[in-house]
């Protein structure tokens, strides 16, 4: 076992805020902070990412309690635009893919801070024919600078 000459609760440097954290980063953090080799904590890693995938083939549901949930959904296919030629449909086929559904901690710590203030209700004025009414019409509420509900 590979142990580090400075203390146990110091941590490796993680990404400053906006970057990127690549695998090679957990890695070399989990090793040091626990005193681990960074071969075999690849390994573990690269494992659990493996089993992760495999579960997820099967079409099974993964669900890592705090953190979120794993699944395959079906999404249906679909009549689409070229985003680079507006004018032009492209047909996109049925496909799976993997939807993740945060936890309740990843929520509170991410989501909650986000949404100080609340979900506003949105008041257009609608003519009676259904169109709209020109430039603003789907301008969001302005809110106050103050937190919560009054």
């Amino acid at each position: 076992m590979l142990y580090w000459p400075h203390p146990i609760n110091e941590v490796a440097p993680v990404p400053e805020p906006g970057k990127t954290l690549t695998k090679n980063d957990i890695v070399r953090t989990l090793a040091e902070k626990h005193r681990l080799e960074i071969a075999s904590t690849r390994r573990v890693v690269q494992g659990t990412l493996d089993m992760i995938v495999d579960s997820l083939l099967r079409g099974d549901r993964v669900e890592l309690r705090n953190f979120g949930v794993f699944e395959v959904v079906d999404r249906a296919a679909r009549i689409a635009r070229n985003p680079k030629a507006t004018s032009q449909e492209v047909y996109i086929p049925k496909r799976k893919m993997v939807r993740f559904s945060q936890g309740r901690i990843m929520e509170e710590k991410i989501t909650e801070p986000s949404m100080r203030g609340g979900i506003q209700p949105v008041r257009r004025n609608r003519p009676a024919d259904g169109g709209t009414q020109g430039p603003g019409t789907h301008e969001p509420p302005r809110v106050s600078d103050q937190a919560g509900p009054r």
